[in-house]
């Protein structure tokens, strides 16, 4: 017969809470005629009080390094996010991290921690969550939502396993999603997040993750952890590449907006065409003159899913590929692969920023 003993305050796991904002902390405006919300008006200590017995769950560590909507996410907040991140998953007084987020740059905050925190120093659950309705809301899922990241973290902690990967990504409506898979699929509905590479929060997430193949053109770990020191809050080249999005749409003047970027010269521009990323016929000479300013090119497309790989009916820029022309010379030509729109982005702006580094 096995004994259980009830766990003290000293043998709960260590767990440090950061609270970046978001809709999970919002509250209701009093009084209005329709729905209507302010996000980030509670710090994240209120959110875990406010859940009956959660506080009791855990030995907790507070932090908040800023408290805003995500839609008002900068570079800096990101920056800023990831020192922090870097020092508690460095600290020996930490067991597992959770992250509470607004959902509207849930993808591409995830997807820049996914590329740039250290890989050797991910090795204890680092879990975000959040919400699709403010706290105080009828029906609101921020409780489930962060009862069910503690509980996952939990279970996922190392403890006696002979082979251990720690989860990085988000945790809500029960389903967890790695960081590099993070995609929001809807503007509404509790599930906004559930997509083909979600699975459910329990201990298994690593062997259903292998099941559920995720693409291999999202990168590694780390891939560009090295453009920043651990402590980094502010990087001004960093900050200063401009990334743009051109969408081929009939009568929204691509062409014009293509020519206005040739005085700008962005480091890289992604153009968002239709289908497989069929790029206008009309569009091909200022591509071409801005690949020769240096200002690299990424071919994407404007539908949600499907990607775009090399290949297909456009082919009139394969001269501008890395390795066909010298070194700095020019522009990059590529294809977006898998990623979205978002996180060709936040791709693009760390490449550019390593060739920039480098000399290239």
């Amino acid at each position: 017969m096995t004994t259980t003993h009830p766990q003290t305050l000293d043998t709960l796991p260590r767990v440090a809470l950061v609270a970046t904002g978001g809709t999970i902390a919002g509250t209701l405006i009093e009084g209005s005629e329709t729905w209507a919300y302010e996000s980030a008006q509670r710090s994240g200590e209120s959110l875990v009080m406010n859940i009956p017995g959660l506080l009791r769950r855990a030995q907790w560590h507070f932090e908040q390094p800023y408290s805003i909507g995500s839609q008002n996410l900068e570079l800096t907040h990101m920056l800023q996010l990831r020192a922090a991140l870097i020092r508690l998953l460095r600290s020996p007084n930490v067991d597992a991290i959770l992250v509470t987020h607004g959902t509207d740059t849930m993808e591409d905050m995830l997807y820049f921690l996914y590329l740039t925190l250290p890989a050797p120093l991910l090795t204890k659950p680092l879990v975000f969550t959040g919400a699709m309705l403010p706290s105080d809301a009828d029906n609101a899922d921020g409780p489930v939502n962060l009862s069910g990241a503690l509980d996952f973290a939990v279970q996922c902690l190392p403890c006696d396993q002979p082979v251990y990967e720690a989860p990085f990504g988000l945790c809500m409506q029960g389903l967890f999603t790695a960081a590099q898979c993070v995609e929001k699929q809807s503007t509404a509905g509790l599930d906004a997040f559930d997509g083909p590479y979600s699975m459910l929060s329990d201990s298994n997430w690593f062997s259903s993750l292998n099941t559920l193949s995720p693409p291999a053109d999202l990168g590694v770990p780390g891939q560009f952890s090295n453009l920043f020191g651990t402590d980094t809050l502010a990087h001004p080249l960093f900050e200063a590449m401009e990334v743009p999005i051109v969408f081929c749409v009939p009568g929204n003047g691509p062409l014009r907006q293509l020519n206005d970027l040739l005085n700008r010269k962005p480091a890289s521009v992604v153009v968002a065409a239709p289908g497989h990323g069929n790029i206008p016929e009309f569009c091909v000479p200022v591509l071409r003159r801005l690949l020769l300013n240096g200002v690299s090119v990424v071919r994407a497309s404007r539908v949600a899913a499907g990607g775009v790989e090399q290949g297909g009916e456009f082919n009139a820029l394969d001269d501008f590929r890395e390795g066909t022309l010298p070194a700095g010379t020019v522009g990059v030509y590529s294809e977006s692969g898998s990623l979205s729109l978002s996180k060709c982005v936040v791709y693009e702006r760390l490449r550019v920023l390593t060739r920039s580094l480098i000399g290239l």
